[in-house]
């Protein structure tokens, strides 16, 4: 009986101002101007007479050009608004950096684009990566690498290549990011 009810209370009959028609110039449907028959629902228009499961949410029609406008009369829950851009960081190892011999850096870099390069980041903004208020993942992969601070000169070298390399593979600009395998070592041992 509630069924009956509730479907009752949307159908055109009961509630005219709920079932409406558009000639074009109102709405729009997957970027496309929509003419035909509409309803509302808690103020969202929708497809269709009366709410059904096929029905699909139409958005107002927009037809001016500038983007900045459109933006301030409609608002958005864009998952991308949530992200950030990389900030790059100018590595400095420490002293404990040093006494380990090791430490990790992080680089990221724009993906699918010929004019993009590697950027070296910190752990903070590496350890956000695909977070709300991080960098996005779907538009920049990123790397970390082991990096030999201390040693002998062959093995840093050796090392820190096979690193850059490897990180190559999905940061591919990392070489020209990084030219010296040297780059911050204390060379201890002959």
């Amino acid at each position: 009986m509630a069924q009956n009810r509730i479907i009752s209370e949307f159908s055109p009959g009961r509630n005219d101002n709920l079932y409406k028609y558009t000639k074009g110039g109102e709405f729009s449907l997957d970027g496309v101007e929509y003419i035909g028959e509409y309803h509302f629902i808690s103020n969202v228009p929708k497809t269709g007479p009366v709410p059904t499961n096929d029905s699909k949410v139409l958005q107002r029609l927009y037809k001016n050009s500038d983007h900045y406008t459109y933006d301030k009369l409609f608002s958005f829950n864009v998952p991308i608004l949530n992200y950030v851009e990389p900030i790059p960081y100018l590595y400095t190892p420490s002293e404990q950096n040093y006494q380990a011999g090791f430490d990790t850096r992080y680089f990221v870099e724009k993906i699918e684009d010929e004019l993009s390069f590697a950027i070296e980041i910190d752990y903070d903004q590496f350890n956000l990566i695909n977070r709300p208020g991080g960098i996005d993942g779907a538009i920049y992969t990123s790397a970390e690498i082991r990096w030999q601070l201390t040693g002998r000169r062959a093995d840093i070298i050796s090392n820190n290549e096979t690193e850059l390399f490897k990180a190559s593979a999905v940061v591919p600009s990392i070489n020209y990011a990084v030219r010296n395998f040297l780059e911050f070592a204390r060379i201890t041992l002959v």
